[in-house]
């Protein structure tokens, strides 16, 4: 009886151990079966976001749209509606906003500078939503360490534009320095060297960088860094969420930038 006992517990116990190999495995098949399905989404809605665009594109009289709008919406499909929205852009420009709530005490929100409540209104001869970065990014500065949020790109753009920090070339460098200084801010250049940027960060402040072309613009650019941790720079990109998404390591930032200003209060 106690063999045929002991016997009977090992193979219960065996049956168990195959139940729960069994089990691992069909999670396992689970789980990669969900990976492949998400990444397999992720192609579907790309797919079905480039046939948007390349038939909105096909459909539309392209004289009724500025070529450098076309052109934004060939390297950035996240500005579809703006670039849609084009021909009735009047029915936005001068529109009430209201970014109350947007701020908590630290953080710099983001904000894109092809939004529809500002995007149509006038920077130099162009739009802040084509040509805005700058003013967008001191706005981000401004609203994170002020908290005042009766001010945003339109209003930003009109002050950069009416105080000569505006040209043909676009947001002048000294818009982070001067131009700050008359909005009760304090900017200041900064070497492009990692422990400087983080000391930067960690008292406080935040950094506009001047960037080259690659992969946050075809052209120059503004973008904002609000922190960091080990897995490199948080960055708020006034062009694109999927950018302000993710982290960038120095090594991949410092390549591209042209020149840096440490934003205080």
């Amino acid at each position: 009886m106690e063999y045929t006992r002991q016997t009977t517990i090992r193979k219960r116990r065996a049956v168990r151990r195959r139940k729960k190999r069994i089990r691992v495995g069909v999670c396992l098949i689970l789980a990669v079966g969900i990976v492949l399905n998400a990444k397999m989404l992720v192609h579907v809605f790309q797919n079905l976001e480039d046939v948007r665009i390349q038939k909105f594109l096909d459909s539309i009289q392209h004289k009724d749209y500025p070529d450098e709008l076309l052109e934004m919406l060939e390297h950035n499909e996240e500005a579809y509606d703006y670039v849609v929205n084009y021909p009735k852009r009047e029915l936005y420009k001068g529109q009430k906003i209201d970014l109350a709530g947007i701020c908590s005490v630290g953080e710099s929100p983001l904000l894109l500078q092809w939004d529809l409540r500002w995007g149509y209104d006038s920077y130099g001869e162009s739009m802040i939503g084509i040509a805005g970065c700058g003013p967008t990014c001191m706005t981000m500065a401004y609203l994170c360490l002020t908290e005042d949020t009766s001010m945003n790109p339109r209003k930003m753009a009109q002050y950069a534009a009416e105080n000569g920090y505006h040209s043909e070339a676009g947001t002048s460098w000294s818009f982070f320095t001067e131009g700050a200084s008359g909005l009760g801010l304090t900017g200041r250049e900064i070497s492009l060297a990692e422990p400087v940027m983080k000391q930067a960060l960690d008292q406080g402040g935040v950094i506009i960088c001047s960037m080259r072309p690659g992969d946050f613009t075809t052209t120059g650019h503004f973008i904002l860094l609000k922190g960091y941790d080990e897995n490199g720079f948080f960055v708020n990109d006034p062009n694109s969420r999927k950018n302000s998404d993710r982290q960038w390591d120095f090594d991949t930032l410092s390549g591209q930038i042209k020149g840096l200003w440490e934003i205080t209060k």
